[in-house]
């Protein structure tokens, strides 16, 4: 067995805490996505479950790699240091940026779809009827696109 050092264990003690308050990031991202996307009910599973997993191999790569896979009880009080004094202290803040980031770039997309449309939308009320086919084509294919157009035009 080999022998560890007390600074080598103040030293991923401290590293747990920095893994605690990336956790907390990670989490507050995900708050935000699905402030957005308002998902249903399978989707929302299947989010939790991906979410979890990124959770669970950001963890097991750090016991892996800093205690040799050894759980150990100052590394666990770490990560729930690290993660409380995020939210306590930065996640009002950290949410509140990340929300607005999120509506910046649905809005850009939603602005860039306007763009790309434009030229379809022009010829479809020029033509009128004989695009009709075309319209329902694009419809099916740009389906996602409307979505985001939905998001971007919600209120706060």
């Amino acid at each position: 067995m080999s022998q560890v050092n007390i600074v080598d264990e103040l030293y991923i003690f401290l590293i747990a805490m920095n893994y605690g308050l990336i956790l907390g990031g990670i989490y507050d991202f995900y708050r935000v996505f699905r402030y957005f996307s308002k998902p249903k009910k399978i989707r929302t599973a299947v989010e939790d479950i991906l979410f979890w997993v990124i959770v669970t191999l950001i963890v097991f790569t750090f016991l892996v790699r800093k205690t040799d896979g050894i759980i150990r009880g100052f590394v666990v009080l770490g990560f729930i240091i690290g993660y409380l004094f995020y939210f306590k202290m930065i996640s009002k803040y950290s949410y509140l940026l990340l929300k607005k980031i999120f509506k910046l770039i649905f809005d850009l997309i939603s602005e860039i779809m306007k763009i790309i449309l434009y030229p379809f939308r022009k010829v479809s009320s020029s033509l009128g009827g004989k695009v009709n086919k075309i319209g329902i084509i694009l419809k099916t294919t740009l389906k996602d696109s409307k979505k985001y157009l939905k998001i971007t035009r919600k209120k706060k």
